[in-house]
């Protein structure tokens, strides 16, 4: 049965969130538990889902990734994934979700990238 582990770190530039397994029906609501409590903890921040172990998201997930893209504007929070596997890229661009939340190829590089303003 697929699962998902999500790894919490905080440093000064923000929240990482580490995703490892898959994302779907049977675990979007630990995905979305993890990333609301992150962006309502990071007030004026920035959140990084590092997706560097994460091998697939449906579109329950993507569900998750809209909510939370609209909730870290809300709060004024950077939203922002880091390094996704080619199955995950391609299901972010196909679904246009690469557009609205910037993607970045490694964690530091989300971490340091500037805001918009």
């Amino acid at each position: 049965m697929p699962d998902l582990t999500i790894s919490s770190t905080l440093n000064d530039a923000g929240r990482v969130l580490a995703l490892d397994g898959e994302i779907d029906m049977a675990t979007e609501e630990r995905f979305q538990d993890a990333v609301i409590e992150a962006l309502t903890t990071q007030p004026s921040g920035r959140v990084v889902l590092d997706c560097t172990d994460l091998r697939f998201i449906d579109s329950s997930g993507l569900r998750v990734l809209i909510r939370a893209h609209k909730a870290a504007l809300e709060q004024r929070v950077l939203l922002a994934i880091a390094c996704p596997t080619d199955r995950v890229l391609q299901t972010l661009r196909v679904t246009a979700l690469d557009t609205r939340v910037p993607v970045f190829d490694t964690v530091s590089g989300a971490l340091s990238a500037p805001r918009a303003s």
